[in-house]
């Protein structure tokens, strides 16, 4: 690892830039011991930070690009309300590259959630689900399709080595070192980012529990130099109309990308829910989901494929639909702009969202181009 444990703390505290800033109102509910007041507080904080962050207006730009798409078990995806006996439905990756102007007036740009297949694919759960689904498909075949960098590069004109930052909502299944210091002899992808994360995931990758192993990928910071990395205590506000929030529970460091978009409104990025309905259950085409409402009087629907702490995750999705707008996908379904939604497949066949968001791509791109 780049650093120790003891370590940690110290960068955490020494390196929030000055032209970031800490969003306490929203983290020192989490203080909160009792799960029950916490949940409220939370709300209530979130409402109130959705006034200050619509206000101040959008980024400069935003542009998505789709991925490929992978195989999820339906019990994991909708935590206690699955809608099928099939089992496995499937999802689709997505990236997103922001524009935005800092709090120095200094224009930057961020890549979320840029995820490479064929490295992802070597965590635990996905390396045997290969090999339960397609044990006939070699593990390199992923390598043939083109990865975010290429493809920003090719479909956005975008020049790599301008990018600032990349962050990731959270890091299960990721593997930073082709992205950040290059592998096989090749240089990185992202030569000049940084790497902005929740210092509890790297305190994680550093004594992975049994339960968590399946999910990430251990040696995923291995070699990155610490200058790379910029390791944050909790919520932060980059700049103008975007914000990392801390939204722990699916895992420790799980922070949701807060984003306001020209003329579509505030949305965050997150995966803590597989599709915008699970945050509001009642109004589902999936009668599982609103029995599931109905019966627990529960508001959202947990993606549960590793609970650090379910009580939390529920918060926090309550957390982030206090925050953002409401209504993108239609009716009154808070604007969650998933970052991996669950799409129609034949593998959980005549299922599907009812509610799903339009592909974002708004504003202008300047400062990445090539």
């Amino acid at each position: 690892m780049p650093f120790d444990r003891p370590q940690v703390p110290a960068l955490c505290a020494a390196e929030l830039p000055a032209n970031f800033r800490a969003i306490a109102e929203l983290d020192d509910g989490w203080r909160e011991p009792r799960p029950g007041f916490r949940l409220e507080d939370l709300r209530a904080r979130g409402e109130a930070f959705a006034r200050r962050f619509r206000a101040d207006g959008p980024v400069r730009g935003f542009r998505t690009i789709d991925l490929l798409p992978f195989p999820y078990p339906v019990a994991f995806g909708f935590w206690q309300a699955p809608p099928t006996r099939a089992k496995y439905l499937l999802m689709r990756n997505r990236c997103n590259l922001i524009e935005f102007e800092d709090w120095s007036g200094q224009v930057r740009t961020i890549f979320v959630n840029p995820s490479e297949a064929d490295l992802s694919a070597r965590a635990g759960f996905f390396d045997q689900l290969r090999r339960d689904l397609v044990p006939w498909a070699p593990a390199e075949l992923l390598q043939r399709a083109d990865g975010p960098a290429a493809l920003a590069r090719k479909r956005l004109g975008v020049d790599p080595a301008k990018i600032d930052y990349v962050t990731f909502d959270h890091l299960h299944v990721q593997d930073l070192r082709r992205g950040l210091v290059g592998e096989g002899g090749r240089p990185p992808l992202y030569p000049n980012a940084r790497l902005i994360v929740n210092r509890r995931e790297i305190e994680t990758l550093q004594a992975l529990h049994p339960l968590q192993r399946p999910w990430w990928i251990e040696e995923a910071l291995d070699g990155v130099p610490a200058e790379r990395i910029l390791a944050v205590e909790g919520s932060v506000w980059l700049g103008k109309g975007l914000a990392l929030v801390w939204t722990p529970g699916h895992t420790l460091g799980n922070h949701s990308i807060v984003f306001h978009a020209a003329g579509r409104g505030v949305f965050a990025i997150s995966e803590n829910g597989l599709c915008p309905e699970s945050y509001l259950p009642r109004a589902s085409g999936l009668r599982s989901l609103r029995e599931h409402a109905a019966k627990y009087g529960a508001e959202v629907v947990l993606n549960g494929n590793a609970l650090e702490s379910s009580l939390s995750q529920y918060t926090s999705m309550v957390l982030e639909k206090s925050i953002v707008d409401r209504g993108d996908a239609g009716g009154e379904v808070p604007n969650i702009y998933c970052s991996s939604p669950f799409v129609r497949s034949p593998l959980a066949w005549g299922i599907g969202p009812r509610y799903t968001v339009a592909p974002i791509d708004t504003g202008a791109l300047t400062q990445s181009l090539a």
